[in-house]
């Protein structure tokens, strides 16, 4: 990958994950879903920062790229359910990272390939839709993150 491509992203990947402290911080440390998402999407709306993510993906090796820290979020989402949950509520790691990876994947894969789909769906034009998956995306993860085994 081009080293200019590679410092850019990691650039805007430093200041993403700044920004979900924030939102974190400002929610009493606790990872609520919507706060989370809202930082993600806000961040992800920059269709610049996208395409060059998504180009740097298709065109790297796969040691090039990393998403350095996930695990640190993940210990901060796991500090934050534990001031929210009560231990016998509390979920896993793995049921903590794996809500992280289905939000990304949803989250990138939505503002890739989200407009083709809504109109696909009959839904050209609708501003509203946005809106309407990003609410069911946290809605989903929070119901996943704090349920037993799923359905």
């Amino acid at each position: 990958m081009h080293a200019v491509a590679a410092a850019a992203l990691h650039e805007e990947n430093l200041r993403y994950r700044e920004r979900v402290r924030e939102r974190m911080r400002s929610d009493s440390g606790v990872p609520y879903a919507v706060g989370i998402l809202e930082v993600m999407f806000a961040s992800l709306a920059d269709e610049r920062y996208i395409r060059l993510w998504a180009w740097a993906h298709l065109n790297a090796d796969h040691d090039e790229m990393t998403a350095d820290g996930l695990d640190e979020l993940v210990d901060a989402m796991e500090a934050g359910i534990a001031q929210a949950l009560p231990a016998e509520r509390r979920p896993t790691r793995d049921r903590i990272e794996a809500v992280v990876l289905i939000g990304l994947a949803a989250g990138y894969g939505y503002v890739l390939g989200g407009r083709a789909w809504e109109t696909g769906l009959g839904h050209s034009g609708d501003v509203e839709r946005p809106a309407v998956f990003r609410a069911a995306l946290a809605h989903a993860l929070s119901d996943y993150l704090v349920a037993g085994e799923p359905a």
